[in-house]
């Protein structure tokens, strides 16, 4: 029968701790036993940090990638205050690295948000444009404003956003 590495690992480990049962805590070979098994650890271990030491870009690469806070869908809802724009608008927004994009052909996003939460973007529609300011919490909320520019009408509103699923 074919072990694979986990198993292996295992009954490795079994082989070494079954010869300490049954032998009296002062024993002298279990004495010695343990000794060289604290020996092969601490080689074990000089070796892994000397490794890490003289190739510390191998060692770097190894790290495992850890989401940005932000990172994910989220839906952002538009209110008009002021100027005959619609009263309210929703958009799904996929924040990932701190980039914004809306996955809608009409309508792009340009700029995201910062490390701390910090959001400024442009979204554009046609000739429409609409810089929006505002912050998102590391809670799956925030809230800012917007105010169109360049199009054939001129609108201002808040916007509040939710980490969404």
């Amino acid at each position: 029968m074919m072990l694979d590495a986990d198993a292996t690992f295992w009954v490795e480990t079994a082989q070494r701790v079954v010869p300490f049962l049954g032998r009296p805590v002062g024993s002298r070979s279990l004495v010695r036993e343990s000794r060289n098994m604290t020996r092969a650890f601490v080689s074990t271990l000089a070796a892994c940090l000397t490794a890490a030491v003289f190739n510390p870009a191998e060692a770097a690469g190894n790290k495992v990638r850890v989401p940005d806070q932000f990172d994910g869908s989220w839906t952002i809802t538009a209110v008009t205050k002021d100027g005959p724009c619609a009263a309210s608008t929703s958009y799904r927004v996929q924040i990932k690295g701190g980039d914004a994009s809306i996955p809608d052909p009409e309508v792009t996003i340009d700029g995201g948000v910062s490390k701390r939460g910090s959001v400024q973007a442009t979204i554009t529609k046609g000739a429409s444009r609409a810089p929006i300011n505002g912050n998102l919490s590391r809670k799956g909320s925030g809230s800012g404003t917007w105010r169109t520019s360049g199009g054939l009408v001129e609108c201002s509103g808040s916007w509040s956003a939710r980490r969404a699923g």
